[in-house]
Protein backbone atom coordinates (compact mmCIF):
# COMPACT_ATOMS: atom_id res chain seq x y z
CA UNK A 1 0.00 0.00 0.00
CA UNK A 2 1.40 3.41 -0.95
CA UNK A 3 0.50 6.55 1.45
CA UNK A 4 0.80 10.31 -0.33
CA UNK A 5 0.02 13.63 0.75
CA UNK A 6 -0.66 16.06 -2.26
CA UNK A 7 1.26 19.01 -1.77
CA UNK A 8 -0.76 21.13 -4.08
CA UNK A 9 -4.28 20.44 -3.34
CA UNK A 10 -6.03 23.46 -5.52
CA UNK A 11 -4.07 21.84 -8.54
CA UNK A 12 -5.41 18.53 -7.59
CA UNK A 13 -8.99 19.75 -7.15
CA UNK A 14 -8.67 21.47 -10.89
CA UNK A 15 -7.89 17.51 -12.22
CA UNK A 16 -10.39 15.83 -10.15
CA UNK A 17 -13.32 17.91 -10.60
CA UNK A 18 -12.69 20.01 -13.83
CA UNK A 19 -10.48 17.94 -16.00
CA UNK A 20 -10.70 14.64 -16.95
CA UNK A 21 -7.54 13.11 -15.28
CA UNK A 22 -9.64 10.93 -13.28
CA UNK A 23 -12.57 9.95 -15.71
CA UNK A 24 -11.84 6.35 -16.71
CA UNK A 25 -12.00 5.38 -12.74
CA UNK A 26 -14.90 3.54 -11.42
CA UNK A 27 -16.23 5.31 -8.82
CA UNK A 28 -16.89 2.79 -5.94
CA UNK A 29 -18.41 5.52 -3.15
CA UNK A 30 -18.08 9.08 -2.11
CA UNK A 31 -18.96 11.11 1.03
CA UNK A 32 -18.85 14.96 0.54
CA UNK A 33 -19.25 17.20 4.15
CA UNK A 34 -20.33 20.21 3.16
CA UNK A 35 -23.49 22.02 4.90
CA UNK A 36 -24.72 18.03 4.68
CA UNK A 37 -23.10 14.75 4.39
CA UNK A 38 -23.78 14.07 0.75
CA UNK A 39 -23.16 10.17 -0.27
CA UNK A 40 -23.08 8.41 -3.24
CA UNK A 41 -22.57 4.64 -4.08
CA UNK A 42 -21.25 4.00 -7.49
CA UNK A 43 -22.72 0.33 -8.13
CA UNK A 44 -24.81 0.92 -11.40
CA UNK A 45 -28.67 0.69 -10.80
CA UNK A 46 -29.34 -2.01 -13.85
CA UNK A 47 -33.05 -1.88 -13.16
CA UNK A 48 -32.86 1.50 -14.05
CA UNK A 49 -31.33 1.16 -18.08
CA UNK A 50 -32.55 -0.29 -21.28
CA UNK A 51 -31.37 -3.14 -22.92
CA UNK A 52 -28.80 -1.72 -24.89
CA UNK A 53 -27.26 -0.02 -22.40
CA UNK A 54 -26.96 -3.05 -19.90
CA UNK A 55 -25.58 -5.08 -22.82
CA UNK A 56 -22.90 -2.73 -23.30
CA UNK A 57 -22.15 -2.89 -19.14
CA UNK A 58 -22.37 -6.47 -19.41
CA UNK A 59 -19.58 -6.14 -22.24
CA UNK A 60 -17.55 -4.28 -20.80
CA UNK A 61 -17.97 -5.87 -17.28
CA UNK A 62 -19.51 -2.19 -15.41
CA UNK A 63 -20.62 -2.44 -11.99
CA UNK A 64 -20.02 0.94 -10.97
CA UNK A 65 -20.77 4.60 -12.91
CA UNK A 66 -17.33 5.91 -14.08
CA UNK A 67 -16.17 8.99 -12.48
CA UNK A 68 -16.79 10.87 -15.81
CA UNK A 69 -20.72 10.48 -15.16
CA UNK A 70 -20.76 11.17 -11.47
CA UNK A 71 -18.37 14.02 -11.64
CA UNK A 72 -20.72 16.97 -12.04
CA UNK A 73 -22.50 15.71 -9.27
CA UNK A 74 -19.73 15.98 -6.86
CA UNK A 75 -18.65 19.28 -8.67
CA UNK A 76 -22.13 20.67 -7.57
CA UNK A 77 -21.58 20.43 -3.86
CA UNK A 78 -18.14 20.97 -3.17
CA UNK A 79 -17.85 23.79 -5.61
CA UNK A 80 -18.48 27.57 -3.94
CA UNK A 81 -16.47 29.70 -1.63
CA UNK A 82 -16.12 27.81 1.14
CA UNK A 83 -13.74 24.15 1.22
CA UNK A 84 -15.65 21.00 2.22
CA UNK A 85 -14.96 20.17 5.85
CA UNK A 86 -14.01 16.82 3.87
CA UNK A 87 -14.53 14.35 1.73
CA UNK A 88 -13.89 10.44 0.59
CA UNK A 89 -13.94 9.24 -2.59
CA UNK A 90 -12.92 5.45 -3.54
CA UNK A 91 -12.17 4.95 -6.96
CA UNK A 92 -11.46 1.94 -8.83
CA UNK A 93 -9.70 0.90 -11.95
CA UNK A 94 -12.06 -0.55 -14.07
CA UNK A 95 -11.71 -4.89 -14.44
CA UNK A 96 -11.10 -4.57 -17.99
CA UNK A 97 -8.35 -2.46 -17.58
CA UNK A 98 -7.45 -3.89 -14.47
CA UNK A 99 -7.18 -7.55 -16.21
CA UNK A 100 -4.99 -6.35 -19.20
CA UNK A 101 -2.95 -4.02 -17.23
CA UNK A 102 -1.65 -7.30 -14.72
CA UNK A 103 -1.34 -9.85 -18.11
CA UNK A 104 0.89 -7.38 -19.13
CA UNK A 105 2.65 -6.89 -15.79
CA UNK A 106 2.59 -9.86 -14.40
CA UNK A 107 1.41 -12.74 -16.29
CA UNK A 108 2.34 -15.33 -14.50
CA UNK A 109 -0.64 -14.60 -11.97
CA UNK A 110 -3.90 -15.99 -11.92
CA UNK A 111 -6.10 -14.29 -13.93
CA UNK A 112 -8.69 -14.41 -10.80
CA UNK A 113 -6.52 -13.45 -8.15
CA UNK A 114 -7.22 -10.19 -7.75
CA UNK A 115 -11.20 -8.52 -7.15
CA UNK A 116 -9.76 -4.84 -7.89
CA UNK A 117 -7.24 -1.79 -7.76
CA UNK A 118 -7.74 0.77 -5.79
CA UNK A 119 -7.30 4.40 -5.16
CA UNK A 120 -8.62 6.17 -2.46
CA UNK A 121 -8.64 9.77 -1.99
CA UNK A 122 -9.32 11.64 1.12
CA UNK A 123 -9.85 15.09 2.70
CA UNK A 124 -9.94 16.33 5.91
CA UNK A 125 -8.05 19.17 7.77
CA UNK A 126 -6.81 21.04 4.97
CA UNK A 127 -4.77 17.53 4.03
CA UNK A 128 -5.79 15.64 0.79
CA UNK A 129 -4.19 11.81 1.21
CA UNK A 130 -4.48 9.18 -1.30
CA UNK A 131 -3.68 5.50 -0.85
CA UNK A 132 -3.94 2.81 -2.92
CA UNK A 133 -5.34 -0.93 -2.28
CA UNK A 134 -6.15 -4.31 -3.82
CA UNK A 135 -8.58 -6.78 -2.85
CA UNK A 136 -7.48 -10.22 -3.33
CA UNK A 137 -10.08 -13.22 -4.25
CA UNK A 138 -7.84 -15.77 -2.54
CA UNK A 139 -4.57 -15.46 -0.23
CA UNK A 140 -1.67 -14.56 -2.20
CA UNK A 141 2.05 -14.57 -0.56
CA UNK A 142 3.16 -12.61 -3.74
CA UNK A 143 3.50 -9.18 -3.37
CA UNK A 144 4.63 -8.22 -7.26
CA UNK A 145 0.44 -7.40 -7.57
CA UNK A 146 0.80 -4.45 -5.05
CA UNK A 147 4.48 -3.18 -5.46
CA UNK A 148 2.88 -2.78 -9.64
CA UNK A 149 -0.23 -0.96 -8.88
CA UNK A 150 1.75 1.79 -5.96
CA UNK A 151 4.42 1.69 -9.26
CA UNK A 152 1.56 2.57 -11.56
CA UNK A 153 -0.48 4.90 -9.40
CA UNK A 154 2.90 6.92 -8.99
CA UNK A 155 3.86 6.98 -12.21
CA UNK A 156 -0.12 8.27 -13.19
CA UNK A 157 0.44 11.27 -10.51
CA UNK A 158 3.68 12.23 -11.85
CA UNK A 159 2.31 12.11 -15.47
CA UNK A 160 -0.37 14.49 -14.78
CA UNK A 161 2.25 16.34 -12.92
CA UNK A 162 0.03 15.89 -9.40
CA UNK A 163 2.82 16.86 -7.03
CA UNK A 164 3.00 14.75 -3.53
CA UNK A 165 5.16 13.51 -0.73
CA UNK A 166 5.40 10.04 0.26
CA UNK A 167 4.22 9.34 4.12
Amino acid sequence: MLALSVTDIKDFMNQLLIGETFDHFSLIEASIVTFNTFTIDGKLQKDFFDTDTLEAFTENAMEYSLWHDVKPFCFSVIRGKRTPVSFKIVFRLPLKKMQVMLEQAIPDLPSDALGGLYLNLQYKNKMLLCTTGLSFRSFLPDKRPEQFWDSVVSDFLHKHEISFEQM
